[in-house]
Formats: C-alpha cells, sequence, structure tokens
C-alpha cells in the first residue's frame, strides 16, 4: 500500500504542474491589463507602464512563465498585486474558513446521505422510498448557486435569522455564518451518497451471505448495519470521497453568494483583479488539495477492504 501510494504521488506532481501551466496560460487570455485595472481609469499611461515595469509584467511572456515556474518548484508562489502580501500567507489565512465549510458540509452531507439511503433501501417500493428519492432528484437537479441563493434570499433576506455576509461579527455567531453555506452543501452532496447507498444496499441485500444471515436468525437491522453497510462501504466512500473533492470547488460559488471569505472567494477576487500570482497560487493549492482527498480515500479503502491492500501492494 506504501508503494502504491508513493507512486500516486510521483505521478501527481506533473498532474499539479500541468494545472499550474493551464492556469498560467487561461488567465492572461482573459481581457484586461492587470496594471490598467489595478490603477483605475484615471491612470496615465506613464503610471500604467511603471506599474507593469514594478511588477515584472513588461518581461516577455516565457521570462515570466520561468520565473514563476521557477519560483513554484522551489515553494514560493509569488507576491500578490493587489495586496503586496505574499501568495501563501493569503492562502493559510483563508485556508481555515474553507476546510471549516466543507467539512462541516460533507459530514453532515454523509451522514444525511446514508441515513437517508438505508431508509430508502429497507422502504423500497413504498411511500418513504418514493419520498427520499424524489427529493433526492430534485437536490441532485438544482444547481449549487441556485440553492445558495435562495437560502441567501429566504433566511437573509425574508426570515432575517442568517447574516446578509457570511462573516462573524457583533451579535453575528459562527453558527449563524455556517448555516445556510453548510446546508447548500449538505442539498446538493447527500442526493448523490443518498442514492449510492440505496443501490448498493438492494445489491448487497441479495447475496447469499445476507440470505444465510439472516437464516441464522439474526435480526434484520442486525443483518443491514453488521453486513450489508459494510460491504456496500466502498460504492459509499468512493462517493464521500468525490464530495469532499467537490466541496472545494464548489466553495468557489458558495463563499461568493454568501461573500464568505475563504479560498474560493480570494480565487474569484484574484481573477477580477487579474491578480496572477493569486490565481496561479491559488489553483495550484486546490488541485494539491484533491489529489490529497484521493490518496486519503484510496487509504480509506485499504482499511475497510483489505483485498485492497493485497492488490495495491502486488501491482
Amino acid at each position: 500500500m506504501g508503494r502504491y501510494i508513493a507512486r500516486r504521488l510521483l505521478i501527481a506532481i506533473p498532474t499539479v504542474i500541468g494545472v499550474f501551466l493551464a492556469v498560467y496560460f487561461i488567465i492572461r487570455l482573459i481581457p484586461g491589463d492587470p496594471a490598467a485595472i489595478m490603477l483605475g481609469a484615471k491612470a496615465t499611461d506613464e503610471q500604467i507602464e511603471m506599474f507593469r515595469r514594478q511588477q515584472g509584467l513588461d518581461e516577455p511572456l516565457s521570462v515570466q512563465l520561468g520565473i514563476a515556474l521557477r519560483n513554484f518548484m522551489t515553494g514560493d508562489l509569488g507576491v500578490s498585486i493587489v495586496s503586496k502580501r505574499p501568495v501563501m500567507a493569503l492562502i493559510l489565512e483563508r485556508l481555515p474558513r474553507t476546510v471549516e465549510l466543507a467539512l462541516w458540509g460533507i459530514g453532515l452531507a454523509s451522514v444525511t446521505g446514508v441515513i437517508l439511503g438505508v431508509t430508502a433501501a429497507v422502504f423500497r417500493g413504498r411511500w418513504p422510498d418514493y419520498l427520499i428519492t424524489g427529493a433526492s432528484t430534485l437536490g441532485m437537479s438544482l444547481p449549487s448557486f441556485y440553492i445558495a441563493l435562495m437560502l441567501l434570499t429566504l433566511f437573509a433576506v425574508q426570515l432575517r435569522w442568517i447574516p446578509v455576509i457570511a462573516v462573524e461579527g457583533p451579535g453575528v455567531s459562527r453558527f449563524k455564518t455556517l448555516f445556510a453555506p453548510v446546508l447548500t452543501m449538505v442539498i446538493g452532496n447527500s442526493a448523490l451518497t443518498l442514492r449510492t447507498t440505496r443501490s448498493s444496499i438492494l445489491e448487497i441485500m441479495r447475496e447469499n451471505f445476507i440470505k444465510t444471515a439472516r437464516a441464522k436468525g439474526l435480526d434484520e437491522w442486525a443483518v443491514l448495519f453488521r453486513h450489508a453497510l459494510k460491504d456496500a462501504a466502498i460504492p459509499i466512500i468512493t462517493v464521500i470521497g468525490y464530495n469532499l473533492a467537490g466541496c472545494f470547488g464548489g466553495a468557489i460559488i458558495i463563499e461568493t453568494v454568501f461573500s464568505r471569505p475563504g479560498i474560493g472567494l480570494l480565487l474569484i477576487d484574484a481573477v477580477n483583479a487579474r491578480d496572477y500570482a493569486v490565481v496561479q497560487g491559488t489553483s495550484a493549492f486546490i488541485s494539491i488539495a484533491l489529489i490529497a482527498v484521493n490518496l486519503l480515500t484510496d487509504a480509506v479503502y485499504g482499511l475497510v477492504d483489505p483485498r485492497i491492500r493485497v492488490e495495491a501492494a502486488g501491482g
């Protein structure tokens, strides 16, 4: 298993570099001069040119790429054009809010999805099954930004239970800042977990060892949770890992809608300001986080099913 993870880490290196290069060229294809955007419409041509020289933006694209890639390989993500602060410091400052949102969102979504999926499987073909699967279809069909806007309108504008901007302040608790963003993630991510749990449980319940457990007189709930759910864990873990990885991408939308100062909002603001270093550094950081989540999912596979450890060690 250790060799397998080591190989995955080696493969991850060119993947991260590829993401960095792709973002490097894509951000520069977006119309707009960062110097002109930063200095505003009243800036003179001389001021814009001076700013470009100070930031190294007057160098050929190949030279800028070489400098950026060299710095990236040494762990230096550069300095923000806007705030004049190191990009890594900006990321580490915003990271706790995004991690908090992702962990709460994926945790509650996973628990909710598994419980409802098991319930739907137990009541297959009856009204609880139809109600749960119908709700999951709706949750999977609605885009996350639409769910976020609906919750923001309902809880912040209409009911005034939460602030419009999800930032702590006088009279605004952490729970209020997390409620709607986390609920957005739960609605979107629990639906896929629910459907995967239901289908996996129904498939496992047809296996011979389940019939044997029932023939031995085990309670139906014991059969379900001690045998069926354990063997149905692999596809469920896969979906949870997929949802956790998607949380970092979804955070871009959710943090933008709720104005929550995390990694996602940092990236959007950097794109709008053409802050090249922040866009490149944040995108590379998110890709590394996604790779780490995939490796964590693979490690959990080995803990749940020893056969996977044997296959990984042999392959």
